[in-house]
């Protein structure tokens, strides 16, 4: 009881999945039925004609066989096949019609999932106790007035439109044995349309119940969650370990690009891009690495143990910052000013070494 109340975290949606692999889903079965019911019931009267028509040629043609002098033993399995094909043929239209509406309904409530996992044997659910649970569940109570419910309003409905036609079928015996077929059609399909119009609603009505349901199934507890969190990503300190290792290792090979730079330009403090120019090697200068904030720091403590020259030129720097990577030669648009730069370094070099 205690963990069903700890369990105000929505489903994560590894849950959700794991959930949908093994066939878990919501969907309704009374929307299945519902839907197929109402199609039934438009397509009654066409249905209905094709079934007559079909009928009576398929008697007419079995009552014209010569099934005295004609049966043979060696004839009798061909003639039986023959009637059963003629049968499954005459209605096969119902079938086709029923499995597209069971699968296009489903598709529609849960998409399209093929697994096998519901057909595995599962001895949990021979267990009695579970078994009395889910008698007294809501859900099953829910059912019951369901059901109790469709009873009660098909009953009404039905008694409704049989009263409405109660004066015509008094007065069939001057309608004809030609139209007797085409009012009884008519009537069953107005009737029919009726009450696969409420079982729609109804339907509806379960699915929404049925999706609120599942979704209350698969809720969690905070620890579920953290225990999900460490399986799919790692202990957090084990992940922590791993980010300041690939954290120094990201440094160590922006300090080696430093050291192979030429200068060090700067915003001064917040911003540091190493760049190089040889000549003779580099057709245009290149970024060898840039740092903001703490990264600037180290870069610019890397320039002086290397006694690399430090220039501070703030537009520059934030330019080459934000449009320029590590590894990429500079802009045209840049060469001026960093043209400038490099005279001033070179000029410098010039001078310590005539010192």
């Amino acid at each position: 009881m205690q963990d069903k109340h700890a369990k105000t975290e929505d489903a994560t949606p590894k849950r959700l999945r794991d959930s949908r692999k093994k066939g878990q889903v919501s969907k309704s079965g009374d929307l299945n039925s519902a839907v197929s019911f109402l199609v039934f019931a438009l397509l009654l009267g066409a249905l209905g004609d094709y079934l007559l028509t079909n009928s009576i040629e398929f008697i007419t043609l079995a009552l014209s066989q010569d099934v005295g002098s004609g049966l043979t033993e060696t004839n009798v399995g061909t003639i039986l096949v023959q009637n059963v094909m003629k049968i499954l043929l005459i209605f096969m239209p119902f079938g086709l019609i029923a499995v597209f509406i069971g699968v296009a309904t489903n598709v529609v409530q849960v998409g399209f999932l093929f697994t096998a996992e519901p057909l595995k044997p599962d001895f949990k659910r021979l267990n009695p106790i579970e078994g009395m649970k889910n008698i007294f569940s809501k859900k099953a109570l829910f059912n019951m007035f369901k059901s109790i419910m469709k009873l009660l309003i098909v009953t009404y409905l039905t008694y409704t439109g049989l009263q409405k036609v109660m004066k015509p079928i008094m007065n069939l015996g001057g309608v004809g044995v030609e139209k007797l077929f085409g009012f009884f059609m008519n009537t069953v399909s107005t009737l029919s349309v009726s009450i696969a119009t409420f079982m729609i609603i109804l339907g509806v009505v379960d699915f929404i119940f049925q999706k609120r349901d599942y979704k209350k199934n698969l809720m969690m507890t905070k620890q579920e969650i953290k225990d999900e969190y460490k399986q799919m990503e790692g202990d957090p300190k084990i992940k922590s370990k791993r980010q300041q290792r690939q954290r120094e290792m990201s440094m160590a090979r922006t300090m080696q690009s430093v050291e192979a730079s030429t200068v060090i330009i700067t915003n001064p403090t917040h911003i540091a891009i190493a760049l190089r120019y040889e000549q003779g090697k580099d057709e245009a200068p290149v970024v060898m690495a840039k740092g903001l904030d703490y990264m600037a720091m180290k870069i610019r403590e890397k320039a002086k143990e290397m006694d690399i020259p430090i220039i501070e030129n703030k537009p520059l720097a934030r330019s080459m910052y934000y449009k320029v990577e590590p590894g990429s030669s500079v802009p045209v648009e840049m060469y001026q000013a960093i043209a400038e730069i490099l005279a001033l370094v070179f000029t410098m070099n010039k001078n310590k070494r005539l010192r």
